[in-house]
């Protein structure tokens, strides 16, 4: 009899849970007049978010850290392998949700420890999680792109600034933020649905690159699946072996990563592949923070040293002073009057632009001397190659 009553019990609440589902994938009685409605709908209908038992879904509500991982870990299908890292959430009933999104990377808790479930999440920390859940949280970086800031409040010293850049570019953020983003604003239930949506929804695919006859057009051919054939597009922001790089500049057979904005064109790509001289010529110039352009390095290369000179005394010469270089030595240096320096001259400036370049100093003396065969004897083109070649290294 004992085992007959557990039995109807069990069976009754599977009928519980049953009727449950269906209240939460019918029509909500708040949702007719949120302009997040079809977003809702579209996740309700997934299981990926839940109405209430009294059939409302509540759209201003406030979205706590513990619900939003739930609502990530589902979106994304984040399964935990391990226990629960934060010691807040022990017994918490999202810590299988927290552990997951931990293992990928995807939450890093605060500076005591805490991940805090129950605090409300803002706007900018949903919009980080959002890139990072989407491999784009390292490598682009608005400087290095150019990017304008979008929102007047997220400047680009903002912390949050280049994840908010990356989801204005995809089309995760809605409309409703308009000029404002409030990064410090706690985000709503309607806002969670919208942004959760659009960035589950992105194409996203990672293989081998095989190239087209047009550079507005690549194939992916993924690791599961058939080849994916995407436009680039106009404002695409590309790394290729970790250096801002062009469509132009990606090689057949490269590694890569991408990403399509909600309207189909891929807006991020990652490509990882055999060095190339384009590849060099992006970091120097990277590297120089402007001091020295494309133009200006292949100048270098063809040993065109009068062009560069006439188009990079100024600067250089800020750059030297900024650098503890005194302004007799770096006038020495531009004029190419090495020997006007002194012996204690030549060996300090030396062992300043060893530092900033990272090359020995004697490397230096002779370049600047024009001693090709002391020059040679430090490696010459294969060491310099080689030394610009080990800075070329990143991972997806």
């Amino acid at each position: 009899m004992r085992r007959y009553t557990i039995w109807m019990a069990t069976l009754a609440l599977l009928i519980v849970f049953s009727i449950g589902g269906v209240v939460n994938a019918a029509k909500l009685s708040d949702i007719s007049a949120s302009w997040a409605k079809t977003d809702i709908e579209a996740l309700l209908a997934d299981g990926v978010i839940n109405g209430y038992p009294d059939q409302t879904f509540r759209p201003k509500n406030p979205v706590t850290r513990a619900e939003f991982a739930r609502i990530l870990a589902k979106a994304f299908r984040y399964e935990s392998s391990g226990k629960p890292d934060f010691p807040d959430i022990q017994n918490h009933w999202a810590k299988k949700d927290i552990s997951a999104l931990t293992e990928k990377g995807i939450i890093k808790g605060y500076p005591d420890g805490k991940f805090h479930p129950d605090a409300q999440i803002n706007r900018a920390e949903m919009t980080t999680m959002l890139t990072r859940a989407l491999k784009l949280d390292s490598g682009f970086e608005g400087g290095q792109f150019g990017w304008w800031p979008t929102f007047s409040d997220v400047p680009e010293g903002h912390w949050a600034y280049n994840s908010v850049e990356i989801a204005s570019r995809l089309g995760i953020l809605p409309p409703v933020f308009e000029a404002a983003f409030q990064p410090d604003r706690a985000t709503n239930r309607e806002e969670t649905a919208a942004m959760v949506r659009a960035a589950r929804d992105l194409t996203t695919v990672q293989g081998t690159l095989k190239l087209t006859d047009h550079q507005t057009t690549l194939m992916v051919n993924p690791l599961v699946g058939q080849p994916l054939v995407l436009e680039v597009a106009h404002d695409a922001s590309i790394l290729r072996n970790s250096t801002r790089s062009q469509a132009g500049n990606l090689v057949d057979g490269d590694q890569v990563y991408v990403v399509a904005s909600n309207s189909g064109s891929a807006q991020f790509i990652k490509a990882n592949g055999i060095v190339t001289q384009a590849d060099v010529m992006s970091k120097v110039t990277d590297l120089s923070k402007g001091l020295v352009t494309k133009e200006q390095l292949g100048a270098l290369v063809r040993g065109d040293w009068q062009t560069v000179r006439n188009e990079m005394k100024y600067s250089l010469y800020d750059e030297l002073l900024q650098n503890g270089v005194r302004p007799h030595e770096a006038e020495a240096l531009i004029t190419q009057d090495w020997t006007a320096l002194g012996g204690l001259g030549q060996e300090r400036l030396a062992e300043a632009l060893a530092d900033q370049w990272d090359v020995p100093a004697e490397l230096i003396i002779a370049l600047l001397e024009r001693d090709w065969q002391t020059a040679q004897e430090y490696g010459q083109v294969e060491l310099t190659q080689r030394l610009l070649g080990g800075l070329l290294n990143d991972s997806f």
